[in-house]
């Protein structure tokens, strides 16, 4: 239980990082003169650092262990932590936002490795699921907290309270977590040659069912993100004429929706032999409701409200998606094959919002605001690529492993 709980702490952090320039934006942008573009550009660094850190992690993982991987790259967060709060312009600003990238990019898959080689498989999903609602706080704590301690000791003096709080994870990360249970051996073959470790990524590489996992990967997450981090605010504002405060506590409760979803799948999970068909009803219902959201013209509030919380419920279906990877990796080559299927989610999060964003900008709206039609394109987008995504990954098989 300690180690578990040492990991659900590690990754509130790594997600506070993730989102941590949404709250202080405006005071970055004023003190050190960065346009809205610079600053957009900044904060998807992390993104950018954390999926090319994805596969050597993988590796990592598998040959030194859990333990001393997260170890040493939480260590590189403090020192991207620290560097943002030493910034005096964009260029280390930028440096530091990429050292957080990089730092924190075990912060779920390590704990998943861990979780998978100390519990039975079929509680995989449900630990998982707790540790991502846990994470969830991390989110939060770059909100309303955060805000708060900017006026306080201002986004520096945070920044560095936050290398502190990072540094001592760090510490408990090696000191409380252990690789395998007592009487296991230690999870993290040195002896591994780099012949074996290539060959390890090839047959990662080559299994169907990863492939076939990360097809629905690639979609899942980016869908509900795209929605509840992207356009789900400009929508209420420009659809629904809500102020901040309003938007605030409808996103607030989308992201507690998530939440909620995810714990309901984990359990869920427990309770269902045919965890390939529970995944797959996730997706097509989750395409349902944005089917709606895209055929209704102009719903009232509360419609449109309600719909919105159940898409962020029922579209929380992304950790049964690592639960399948896992199921199908053999313990050697757990490190890998999850860093190999989270790199699809994160390559998912880039281009599918991204391409929302050409949706909208190609719709001309009144002063600056995007047209209802921008938006039911969208959720019709998201729609269409998660039938896809049921529909590749509908071919996969329930437990077929990767050949040790």
């Amino acid at each position: 239980m300690r180690i578990y709980l040492v990991l659900c702490g590690a990754y509130v952090a790594s997600q506070f990082y993730r989102v941590a320039n949404a709250a202080i934006a405006p005071e970055l942008m004023t003190e050190l003169a960065l346009s809205a573009e610079t600053m957009g550009g900044i904060t998807g660094l992390f993104f950018l650092a954390f999926g090319a850190a994805q596969i050597p992690t993988g590796v990592l993982l598998d040959r030194y262990g859990a333990r001393r991987t997260m170890t040493g790259l939480f260590l590189v967060a403090v020192v991207g932590a620290i560097t943002f709060a030493a910034a005096d312009g964009g260029a280390v600003l930028a440096i530091g936002r990429v050292l957080l990238g990089f730092g924190c990019a075990a912060g779920l898959m390590g704990s998943m490795v861990v979780i998978a080689r100390w519990f039975p498989e079929e509680r995989f999903a449900a630990l998982s699921a707790m540790l991502f609602v846990v994470g969830g706080g991390g989110t939060l704590l770059a909100t309303t907290p955060l805000a708060w301690a900017v006026e306080v000791i201002g986004w520096r003096g945070a920044f560095l309270a936050m290398a502190a709080v990072t540094g001592a994870f760090a510490l408990l990360l090696y000191l409380v977590v252990r690789d395998a249970p007592p009487g296991v051996t230690e999870a993290g073959d040195q002896s591994e040659t780099w012949r074996d470790i290539l060959r390890g990524l090839r047959a990662v590489v080559a299994s169907r069912e990863l492939w076939l996992i990360s097809a629905i990967q690639f979609v899942s997450y980016a869908t509900v993100l795209t929605v509840v981090g992207l356009w789900g605010g400009p929508y209420l504002a420009d659809i629904h004429g809500l102020d901040g405060v309003a938007r605030g506590n409808v996103l607030l409760g989308m992201n507690a929706a998530v939440l909620i979803g995810v714990s309901l799948y984990g359990r869920l999970d427990h309770h269902v032999s045919r965890r390939k068909w529970l995944i797959v009803a996730g997706a097509l219902a989750t395409a349902a409701i944005l089917a709606l959201l895209a055929l209704l013209e102009k719903p009232d509030f509360w419609t449109a409200t309600i719909l919105l919380l159940l898409f962020a419920t029922i579209g929380s279906y992304v950790m049964l998606n690592h639960a399948f990877a896992r199921a199908v990796l053999p313990d050697h080559l757990i490190g890998r094959g999850l860093t190999f299927q989270n790199l699809a989610v994160m390559l998912g999060i880039a281009v599918i919002q991204a391409a929302s964003g050409l949706i909208v900008g190609g719709f001309d709206g009144a002063g600056g605001s995007a047209p209802e039609i921008a938006y039911r394109w969208v959720f019709a987008f998201l729609a269409v690529l998660s039938v896809a995504a049921a529909a590749i990954f509908a071919n996969a098989n329930e437990t077929s492993r990767i050949p040790d």
